[in-house]
């Protein structure tokens, strides 16, 4: 008998990135493309869209808005391990 699973992440890198960084969790968070003033924000937290800081802004951009945001890429090769890892414990 096939068994299937299915989740829903919301917004998984800016959960691992969450993960990777304990401390910023009560701040301004958002993960970036690349870590340079003209990387697009991918993902925010919640704290950040309320000053503004939205998916595709770049991050020089994001700073004017909310000059607390912290930010960073996560890397795909981290994303797919993670999911490899819950798949694992998933099976």
């Amino acid at each position: 008998m096939d068994r299937w699973a299915c989740l829903n992440l919301p917004e998984f890198p800016l959960q691992l990135l969450l993960q990777r960084y304990p401390k910023w969790i009560p701040c301004p968070v958002a993960v970036v493309e690349n870590d340079s003033p003209n990387g697009k924000v991918t993902y925010a937290n919640e704290i950040a869209r309320k000053q503004g800081v939205i998916p595709g802004l770049r991050y020089a951009s994001a700073l004017t808005l909310e000059p607390q945001l912290r930010a960073a890429p996560m890397p795909r090769e981290a994303i797919e391990a993670a999911i490899r890892h819950i798949i694992t414990a998933l099976q």
